[in-house]
């Protein structure tokens, strides 16, 4: 998903500069909603994140690399629960990406 990974990408960016206070380096993922769709698809599916990864790794090596290297906080995160508005907008969000890629009805 390119806008994930562009998103990943500006996030981390800015990111850097605001490290200081608050949560770990990877915090402010639980308030993007693009991230809250992959980890939503990613607790559905687990089988999923290792494409997923491989993917943000081609097309953006330096959001793979700051995961890798954040893994125990990017884990903790992806395996939080997810809020139930965000989860019905992520489930019709994956309804719409499933058709795209022809997976389902």
């Amino acid at each position: 998903n390119p806008a994930l990974m562009q998103a990943l990408q500006q996030q981390m960016g800015g990111q850097q500069a605001t490290q200081e206070g608050g949560g770990g380096p990877m915090d402010f993922l639980r308030n993007d909603p693009q991230f809250n769709m992959l980890r939503q698809l990613v607790q559905a599916r687990p089988d999923l994140l290792a494409p997923l990864l491989e993917q943000i790794g081609q097309a953006h090596p330096e959001v793979l690399q700051a995961i890798q290297e954040n893994q125990e906080e990017f884990v903790r995160i992806l395996n939080e629960p997810v809020d139930p508005q965000q989860q019905m907008q992520t489930q019709m969000a994956m309804q719409a990406i499933a058709q795209q890629m022809g997976m389902g009805g």
